[in-house]
């Protein structure tokens, strides 16, 4: 039986490590052109010329985090994955920082859980919408949002260097609508 329980700085002195991983065969090509009045921009799903794996270590209580709820799932007392969410005051947003579902655990509804879970944690603080990153190389990463309720509203194509377009991973911003916020 899956249990998803918050966890607390205070337990964890000397911090604590997630491992990321994925791998995506697909990514979003973005095409930008200026025209004499505005920009045009689009995203078009491609195929990689071979699938992408990415292996990423993040601590879950860095000090940017600061304020953030962060909560485990476990299953026959295994860890299975972890969401790190904080309430933005200055926009009213509730912010996913980090969604990891361990590996042999995918598929097995974890990730969706955590997401009815931010949901649910958004309509109790009242916020407007919840928000995230992930990177247009992340494909799986996208439908698994998309497919829960997460739509594109932004993008930064210079986030993480000044190669994200020629790398193929451009940051991107999906949000998901908060019904009947205060």
């Amino acid at each position: 039986m899956l249990t998803i329980r918050r966890i607390y700085q205070k337990n964890y002195p000397k911090g604590k490590q997630v491992y990321y991983q994925y791998t995506s065969e697909k990514y979003y090509e973005i095409h930008m052109e200026t025209s004499h009045n505005g920009w045009n921009i689009s995203l078009t799903e491609e195929v990689f010329e071979a699938p992408v794996k990415k292996n990423l270590k993040e601590e879950i209580f860095d000090p940017y985090k600061e304020g953030s709820e962060v909560y485990v799932s476990e299953m026959n007392g295994e860890e299975t994955g972890i969401i790190v969410i904080q309430h933005m005051k200055w926009n009213n947003t509730l912010l996913i920082h980090d969604l990891y579902v361990d590996k042999q655990f995918k598929r097995k509804g974890i990730g969706s859980t955590f997401i009815k879970m931010a949901k649910k944690r958004a309509r109790e603080l009242g916020v407007r919408m919840i928000v995230l990153e992930t990177q247009s190389s992340n494909f799986p990463a996208i439908q698994f949002y998309l497919k829960n309720g997460f739509q594109l509203i932004g993008l930064n194509v210079n986030s993480y260097s000044n190669e994200d377009i020629k790398k193929k991973e451009i940051r991107i911003e999906m949000g998901c609508l908060i019904e009947n916020h205060n």
